[in-house]
């Protein structure tokens, strides 16, 4: 069954939400991301959607949501690395999911490759996160179960939370 109400939590330049909207053609999404730039591209690549009120794109920070039991289904695309403190985030897109609701986590980083910790070291604010630590933070948020999987020959990780 596909899920009605989709958050896509830093959005970037929207394009993720373009493909859930595309995957999911009954499906809304909410695509939000802390950078106005990043709104405003998010907004613009996603035109279309937005006019035929499928797509609504804004600013937010996800420590602080303020949203309740709305989704069905939140994702997270190349962004905790800049989250402030996982397991409060993880708490807050927790709170905006229905229950049962699932929480996608894509990385292309496990915490361990060195390129990724050496992008780390330069760009303020980034920090790379092992599975562990992602497990652990999910569960700490409250999600009941939680499971990874790893690609086999590179860093690349998937982390499903459900509520």
């Amino acid at each position: 069954m596909a899920p009605e109400e989709i958050l896509e939590v830093g959005c970037g330049g929207g394009r993720n939400a373009h493909e859930l909207l595309r995957k999911y053609p009954s499906s809304k999404v909410t695509a939000i991301d802390y950078s106005d730039v990043s709104v405003a591209k998010a907004a613009a690549y996603n035109t279309g959607m937005i006019q035929k009120g499928r797509c609504k794109v804004q600013q937010g920070d996800v420590s602080n949501l303020n949203m309740n039991e709305q989704y069905d289904l939140a994702t997270a695309f190349e962004t905790i690395y800049f989250w402030p403190g996982l397991e409060k985030c993880f708490s807050e897109v927790n709170k905006a999911l229905k229950p049962g609701g699932i929480f996608m986590i894509v990385n292309e980083s496990d915490g361990t490759d060195k390129a990724s910790l050496q992008f780390e070291s330069i760009i303020d604010g980034m920090k790379c996160h092992t599975v562990e630590e992602i497990e652990g933070a999910l569960k700490e948020a409250g999600f009941s179960k939680v499971k990874s999987d790893h690609h086999e020959s590179k860093p690349w990780i998937t982390v499903i939370a459900k509520k």
